[in-house]
């Protein structure tokens, strides 16, 4: 084949398979408007009343090319031909003159218009338009006419398939007719959406299999669902959906596989936090054919959904700066600039502008003011000023408050001018360390090539060493590893309601950790290093360790917060412990072993949402205790000891049992925990 494989290019069609053996050509709306610049036309965007539409249309005096490389340098001419309308090979649609064609190198590009393709197929004319049937299929064929008998011979060409779908005005596939009920057709119907943050979610749908009216096969395949986001007001949703226009919204597409399941069920676009949207949605086939719209909505509960921001328990939307100096949503003081807020801020235009803006751009700025006790002080010194303008302005008027607030303001400037001062800044820093982990690996055993030179004597090996017992000094440090079933944190968050713009109106609903997480396992996981620099009847030392649960759940709608969102949260809970431990071990191969330790500990609160990079974080300090029970397992075999010790440099594998009691009692939450765990640790 004179044609190089992998050197072919299209363009003019709406789009093609992977290998470029077949290209799909949609025609829907009205594309006669389209300008002929050389690009398929977008006719989604036209403003029509409802009509099937096609965002890369084609239209007649749209050019297609073909673009491709020879195998071999030939002389000859270059062609491209149709099947004509009775069928027999072939129209030509476009050609060269004769030319040489250098290998792997030269590029023949041959053009020719929808026109000229449309008038090839049975029912249409130049105009593309008038088919009596939606589909067609047929062949274009090119390559270099090299022998010169006026032809381009099966070994000298390729071929493309083009699959035609074709929409005229008024075609009955534009609308279903059978939703919201069982499907009696082929397609995606009956689509329930839930809302979520900037986003909304696809929660069901049902599906009627692929649509089998094509006999050319391909064009009617539904490949994808196009879904109109129509922003509309409280109580407009029916006209959302009785006026719908294509360029009410722009469609956003999320693929359908052949089972007519929906793998990526989040929809994103130009959607925003609450606006109420009505969800208008069609079916897209391989042609780009945008039709089968459903534009009847039984239930609106559904398919109109209002997004709005969602929170995790660690996330409280509304944590003013002032809530986070102050401590609570409840404290007094918060509630003043609340009030203040109310009925000063909500009733013009510019107040409700600042308070939709201060609710933005605040959170990050107060949940770091929260996390540190100085810069809250620093802050509630910051806002008694404004805290004082609130209440002048509640209590006797805003015009006498800002009075007040003048005559307050020159005299302090008056006395700034009198009185120098220096200020200090102190700076806090916490500086966490620990000892380097390493183990000696001290061998278990003793080769004595004659005999009886000790008592002890253990084992005898087949070429006549003698193994002896040998007495080791008690290790100093080890590890241990364990598992347990704890509680959850104690925390709770007041969400605060907010209007149909995401103002809130100071109406608060409580929700616990249980509430996002409900199927929290409680399952912890610990870790302990200790280090015993005192061993004289007994083993007296420090040990550093942290535990760690895992819980997943979902977060809650600021607007709606009794619904879960559809997003997900991971949530850590980290105790950090430091303190001391004493065991009561105080000989080699000692089988039982008891120990009891305890100090202070910080609990680390961490909390991500599936979309969101950054988490957020909570800790509170605290102490812990705990006795439990080893088991030691090297005991019972000499042999498995000694190689362990040799191997690996652990002297001593224990079998652990634990109680151990944990108290965190915060500003933001509570942990407090009696537990029971086991695990495996050892000695090096």
């Amino acid at each position: 084949m004179i044609v190089k494989n992998g050197s072919v290019s299209v363009g003019g069609f709406s789009s093609t398979d992977s290998d470029l053996s077949t290209v799909f050509a949609g025609v829907a709306g009205n594309a006669s408007s389209c300008a002929s610049n050389g690009s398929p036309c977008n006719t989604c965007v036209l403003s029509t009343a409802l009509d099937a539409c096609n965002q890369v249309s084609i239209y007649p005096s749209l050019k297609v090319t073909i673009s491709f490389q020879v195998t071999k340098t030939v002389t000859g001419v270059a062609k491209l031909f149709i099947d004509n309308v009775g069928g027999t090979c072939c129209d030509t649609l476009a050609s060269l003159p004769s030319a040489t064609y250098t290998a792997d190198s030269s590029v023949v590009t041959l053009e020719t218009t929808w026109a000229a393709i449309c008038g090839a197929i049975s029912g249409m004319d130049g105009t593309c338009s008038g088919l009596t049937s939606t589909t067609a299929s047929k062949i274009l064929k090119f390559g270099v006419d090299s022998d010169g008998i006026n032809d381009v011979e099966e070994t000298e060409r390729r071929s493309i398939t083009v699959k035609f779908h074709y929409l005229k005005p008024g075609d009955v596939e534009k609308t279903w007719t059978y939703c919201p009920t069982t499907p009696a057709g082929p397609g995606i119907c009956n689509l329930a959406f839930i809302p979520g943050d900037s986003k909304v979610y696809i929660d069901s749908a049902l599906y009627g299999g692929q649509d089998s009216t094509s006999s050319s096969g391909g064009t009617s395949v539904q490949e994808a669902i196009a879904i109109f986001p129509v922003p509309v007001s409280t109580g407009g949703e029916a006209a959302a959906y009785a006026s719908f226009q294509t360029n009410a919204a722009s469609p956003i597409f999320k693929a359908i596989e052949s089972d007519g399941t929906i793998p990526d069920s989040q929809v994103t676009g130009e959607i925003s936090n609450y606006q109420k949207y009505c969800m208008v949605y069609g079916t897209r086939n391989k042609a780009q054919n945008i039709y089968k719209f459903v534009t009847i909505s039984v239930n609106t509960a559904t398919s109109c959904v209002t997004p709005s921001e969602v929170v995790g328990i660690l996330e409280d939307k509304h944590c003013f700066i002032s809530t986070a100096a102050f401590g609570s949503e409840m404290a007094p003081e918060v509630d003043m600039f609340r009030k203040f807020r109310n009925e000063f801020l909500l009733t013009n235009i510019p107040g409700k502008l600042f308070v939709k803006a201060y609710y933005k751009l605040s959170p990050p700025l107060a949940g770091f003011i929260a996390k540190n006790d100085v810069l809250r002080a620093f802050t509630r010194a910051a806002l008694y000023p404004f805290l004082l303008f609130a209440y002048l302005s509640v209590t006797f008027g805003f015009g006498w408050a800002l009075l007040t607030t003048l005559l307050a303001g020159t005299m302090a400037w008056l006395a700034i001018k009198k009185i120098r001062s220096r200020h200090a800044v102190v700076f806090l820093m916490l500086i966490f360390f620990s000892p380097l982990l390493k183990a000696e690996i001290i061998p278990g055993q003793e080769t004595i090539n004659h005999e009886g030179a000790k008592e002890g004597l253990i084992k005898i090996t087949k070429d006549g060493t003698y193994i002896y017992d040998i007495k080791r000094p008690l290790k100093s440090e080890s590890s241990r590893i364990t598992f347990g079933q704890a509680n959850n944190p104690e925390i709770s968050l007041n969400i605060e309601g907010t209007d149909a713009q995401g103002v809130p109106n100071g109406s608060f609903n409580e929700f616990v950790f249980e509430d996002f997480y409900d199927d929290a396992s409680g399952l912890i996981i610990g870790y302990d290093y200790e280090k015993f620099p005192w061993i004289d009847k007994g083993k007296l030392g420090y040990q550093i360790g942290f535990g760690a649960m895992f819980a997943n759940g979902h977060g809650r709608l600021v607007a709606s917060p009794n619904n879960p969102s559809a997003e997900t949260y991971t949530f850590l809970t980290m105790p950090i412990n430091v303190g001391g431990v004493y065991r009561f071990e105080w000989k080699d191969k000692q089988l039982l072993a008891p120990y009891v330790c305890g100090g202070g500990t910080y609990v680390m609160l961490l909390e991500k949402r599936e979309d969101i990079a950054t988490p957020h974080f909570a800790g509170g300090f605290g102490f812990y205790g705990a006795g439990g029970l080893l088991f030691n397992v090297a005991a019972i075999d000499d042999e498995a000891g000694y190689a362990l010790e040799s191997e690996y440099g652990v002297t001593a594998l224990w079998l652990t049992l634990e109680f151990r009691v944990t108290e965190v009692n915060s500003e933001s939450f509570g942990f407090s925990n009696q537990y029971v765990n086991a695990g495996l640790s050892f000695d090096f």
